[in-house]
C-alpha cells in the first residue's frame, strides 16, 4: 500500500472525525441559555459601541474593522480546521459570507445613513419574521400558533419600544434595511439547509476572512478613511471578537442543534437589551413605552416557548 493511499486515508478520516465533532454539540438546555444570553448581549452591546466608534470613522470602515478582527480572532481558535476549506467548498462559504456578512452588514449599515437608528432596528429585527417564514418555505419547519403569536408580540414590542423616536424617512435606505433582514435570514436558512455538517469553527472563520475585501471595497465608495485612533481600533477589536467572532459562533451553535424557527422569535430581546444598556453607556433614559415594549417582548418570547 503506498504511502499517498495511507496519507489520504488518514486525511479523510480526519475531515469525517472533525465534522461530526462539529455536529455532535450535546450542550445541556440550561447551557444554551447561558450562551445564548451572552450571545444577545454581546450583539446588543453593539449598538452602543457603534456609536462611539462612528465618532471616529464613517460606518463602512468601523464595519470593516469590525469584520478583520472578527477573522484575526476566529483563525486561532479554528486554525486545523481552516484546511478543511476545500472539502467544505469555497463557493458554499463564500455565499454564506455573501448572505450573513457582506450583504446583510452592509446594506444595515448603508441604510441607517439615511434612516433613524429607531427604524433601522425596528426593520432589521423583521429576520425573526423573515427567517421563520423561510424556514418553512425552504426547510419544511411546522409552526405553532403559539410561535405565530409569538413572533406578532415580540415585533409589537420592538415598534412599541422604539415608538418614540420613531421617524420614517422613505427612500432608498428603508429598502436596504429591509434587505438586510432578509439577507441575514437567508443566509441563516443557507447555513441550516448546506452547511449545518461543516465544521463551525471552519464556517464561522471563513465568513469573516471571504468578507473583508468586499467590505473593503465597499468602505472605499461610502465614506473613505479618516486617519485610525486609538480609541477606534479598541472599540473595534471589541465588536470584532467579542460582538462578532464569539456571538456569531454561539448563534451557529444554537443554529445547528434547534430548528431555525425555534431560535429566530428568541432575538427580538437583542434590541431590548440594546436599549438597556444605551441608558448605561450612552445615558439614554427609559420611558413609559420602553417598559410596555419590554414586556410585550417577555411575553412574545415565552409564547414562542410553549
Amino acid at each position: 500500500m503506498s504511502s499517498q493511499f495511507i496519507i489520504a486515508s488518514n486525511y479523510k478520516r480526519y475531515i469525517v472525525a472533525v465534522n461530526r465533532r462539529s455536529v455532535n454539540y450535546k450542550g445541556t438546555r440550561s447551557l444554551d441559555v447561558l450562551l445564548f444570553l451572552i450571545m444577545s448581549s454581546a450583539w446588543a452591546l453593539n449598538y452602543s459601541f457603534l456609536k462611539f466608534a462612528l465618532v471616529y470613522e464613517p460606518p463602512m470602515v468601523a464595519l470593516l474593522f469590525r469584520i478583520l478582527f472578527a477573522a484575526l480572532f476566529s483563525i486561532p481558535f479554528s486554525y486545523s480546521a481552516l484546511k478543511l476549506l476545500r472539502s467544505i467548498g469555497v463557493a458554499k462559504l463564500f455565499l454564506m459570507s455573501l448572505f450573513n456578512i457582506s450583504i446583510f452588514m452592509s446594506l444595515w449599515f448603508i441604510g441607517e445613513r439615511t434612516e433613524s437608528s429607531s427604524l433601522s432596528s425596528i426593520l432589521v429585527y423583521t429576520y425573526p419574521i423573515v427567517s421563520v417564514f423561510l424556514s418553512g418555505l425552504l426547510l419544511k419547519e411546522s409552526m405553532s400558533i403559539g410561535r405565530i403569536i409569538g413572533i406578532i408580540m415580540g415585533f409589537s414590542g420592538i415598534i412599541v419600544v422604539f415608538f418614540n423616536e420613531l421617524t420614517v424617512n422613505y427612500n432608498i435606505g428603508l429598502f436596504l434595511l429591509i434587505g438586510s433582514a432578509v439577507s441575514w435570514s437567508a443566509g441563516t436558512i443557507y447555513y441550516k439547509k448546506y452547511l449545518v455538517n461543516a465544521d463551525l469553527g471552519a464556517v464561522n472563520t471563513y465568513q469573516f476572512i471571504f468578507a473583508i475585501p468586499v467590505i473593503m471595497v465597499a468602505a472605499f465608495f461610502y465614506g473613505g478613511f479618516k486617519p485610525l485612533n486609538i480609541n477606534f481600533i479598541l472599540i473595534t477589536i471589541y465588536m470584532g471578537a467579542i460582538g462578532s467572532s464569539a456571538a456569531y459562533f454561539i448563534y451557529w451553535s444554537l443554529i445547528k442543534k434547534y430548528r431555525v424557527s425555534h431560535v429566530s422569535p428568541y432575538l427580538f430581546a437583542v434590541p431590548a437589551l440594546s436599549i438597556l444598556f444605551s441608558v448605561f453607556l450612552n445615558n439614554d433614559h427609559l420611558n413609559i413605552l420602553n417598559l410596555a415594549g419590554f414586556a410585550l417582548i417577555a411575553a412574545g418570547i415565552f409564547a414562542s416557548s410553549r
